[in-house]
């Protein structure tokens, strides 16, 4: 389980570093291969981030500090609109110890078709530092008719360290014409977390063919969008179980369920709509904020 599967192997073949962070190869040809990585630091008595290394279609906008403290704000915008065939992403985050950063997107991830047999690959890399926190809730991701996607996200965090991290997850286009649903060619995905090393959850998908495609329609029970939170704080308190409990059961029409693993939250999410899978995320954050934070959760405000 610890070993790359071998899907993503090649990807990145080439790559050299540059402080840690992986630096453009020679060959990408010039708007195929989006990189960017991000160093966060604190600086005084607040929490900065610089863009070490970047790479177009990602762009860099700069930061803001929504809540008019010390934590920033970056909203992740990749001007390529989404991923056609051959294109790929990588996201490199580091977050130094005692820094809190936030991080979204500013529109849903797409995954076109793709008709000469290569697919797209989009992979997350974040370090939480010890005290660090890091928040990320990004858009949904929609695998349209005939795309081939490739997806890995790893998130190596401290014993000390805190996070909150969302996930949607859509079958395609549901609501195009008569829908779309379940019917890419093919949806790859790798979801993993180690705190200090030690691998702690991992979510693999792996529906590379039309029965496979057809057996996560059934796996996910019909359902079309999927989410999934992740939460990790050692001091977060049991009280908050109970509170998790009554609003997985707070639509009717979504289906959610949470469990513990030691200190760290698993929350799976269901429905036919997309926005109200958005909805539980933020109710969830609502509650596992303040305990994480220090702060009450409000509504993600994108310019």
């Amino acid at each position: 389980m610890d070993r790359e599967p071998g899907f993503v192997l090649g990807r990145e073949g080439g790559l050299r570093s540059h402080d840690g962070f992986s630096v453009p190869d020679p060959s990408w040809v010039i708007g195929k291969q989006a990189l960017l990585g991000v160093k966060v630091t604190r600086e005084g008595a607040r929490t900065v981030m610089h863009p070490v290394v970047r790479r177009i279609p990602f762009q860099w906008q700069g930061v803001h500090y929504q809540d008019c403290d010390d934590q920033p704000f970056l909203l992740l915008h990749n001007s390529g609109g989404g991923f056609i065939e051959g294109d790929s992403s990588i996201l490199e985050v580091r977050t130094e110890a005692d820094t809190r950063c936030l991080l979204t997107t500013t529109g849903a991830t797409k995954f076109y078709k793709c008709e000469n047999g290569g697919n797209c690959t989009d992979r997350i890399a974040v370090g939480i530092g010890p005290r660090a926190l890091f928040e990320y809730l990004p858009d949904e991701i929609i695998p349209y008719r005939d795309s081939d996607s490739v997806r890995i996200a790893r998130y190596d965090a401290r014993a000390d360290s805190r996070f909150f991290i969302s996930d949607v997850l859509t079958a395609g286009r549901i609501g195009f014409r008569n829908g779309e649903a379940f019917l890419f060619r093919s949806m790859r995905s790798e979801m993993s977390v180690r705190i200090d090393g030690r691998l702690v959850w991992m979510d693999r998908l792996a529906a590379v063919s039309p029965q496979a495609v057809t057996d996560l329609r059934e796996l996910w029970g019909g359902y079309p969008v999927v989410g999934t939170v992740l939460a990790y704080g050692i001091d977060l308190p049991a009280s908050l179980d109970e509170m998790l409990a009554d609003a997985c059961e707070a639509d009717d029409e979504a289906r959610a369920a949470f469990t513990r693993l030691g200190s760290l939250i698993c929350i799976r999410i269901l429905s036919n709509e997309v926005w109200r899978v958005h909805e539980a995320v933020q109710r969830f954050w609502a509650l596992l904020r303040p305990a994480l934070a220090h702060k009450p959760a409000r509504v993600i405000n994108k310019p």
